[in-house]
């Protein structure tokens, strides 16, 4: 992606309250790859509110700089943990972070104690096909 000039302050500087916005654009597309995106999780009334967050800034991206901006699923047992990381053009690490989910029942809002098991099924099935893959 290229940083959007609405995303710069006035000195062209990306706003760090902005790579949020990059992340959830990450965390969709990881979520879609599980076939378990928002939609799907209200479908089967389930909630996974964020429930914590960790950044840390390296450097500054500006306006108009190309950035990679990818997301990986690092935990899945009782709560999807995603490990985010932003480069730029030239691969340089420029900002990490982590968020939290906790699975929460639609009805009753209360929490749900581990990952419900169709999901730990998919995402276990999608590690085996890449194992087999070789990836």
């Amino acid at each position: 992606m290229v940083v959007p000039f609405q995303d710069a302050d006035p000195t062209g500087v990306a706003w760090h309250g902005n790579y949020f916005r990059y992340y959830d654009a990450a965390r969709t597309a990881l979520l879609a790859k599980l076939n378990f995106g928002y939609r799907r999780m209200a479908s089967v009334g389930q909630l996974w509110p964020i429930v914590d967050t960790r950044v840390r800034y390296r450097r500054s991206i500006v306006y108009g700089e190309s950035v990679t901006v990818a997301a990986q699923l690092v935990e899945w047992d009782f709560r999807l943990l995603i490990y985010y990381e932003i480069r730029d053009g030239a691969g340089r690490l420029v900002n990490e972070a982590y968020t939290s989910q906790a699975p929460v029942s639609a009805k009753s809002e209360s929490l749900i104690v581990g990952t419900p098991k169709s999901l730990r099924d998919r995402i276990e099935g999608l590690i085996a096909d890449a194992s087999k893959r070789g990836e």
